[in-house]
């Protein structure tokens, strides 16, 4: 691994930290609704986080910035969430409160 690819490979966990930080602070200062809406998100945020931690491993990726891969984990977790919601994995009101905190997440 390169200097500049590790640097990235530290940057980018830098973000999944920060962002993993905004979710797990509901455990202290959330309602228990909060708290649900949160882990609901983090489930969704540690699958695509670990898929993209490896593409950020592989060789063929190094010409991609952090920008984009930013980028793309905040497209893929909007996806998988959109999916969940399609799928009425949620009630009406947890969904509106998923999308509230996950508009709040991408501004982390």
């Amino acid at each position: 691994m390169s200097v500049s690819n590790h640097q990235l490979l530290s940057e980018y966990h830098q973000y999944i930290d920060k962002k993993e930080a905004f979710l797990d602070s509901f455990i202290d200062t959330g309602s228990e609704h909060d708290l649900f809406i949160a882990s609901y998100i983090h489930g969704h945020f540690s699958v695509i986080a670990a898929n993209m931690l490896n593409a950020v491993n592989e060789p063929e990726n190094q010409a991609i910035t952090l920008g984009q891969w930013r980028a793309q984990t905040e497209e893929m977790l909007k996806q998988s969430i959109d999916k969940a919601i399609a799928n009425n994995e949620l009630a009406n009101t947890d969904a509106n409160d998923v999308l509230i905190m996950l508009e709040a997440l991408f501004k982390q």
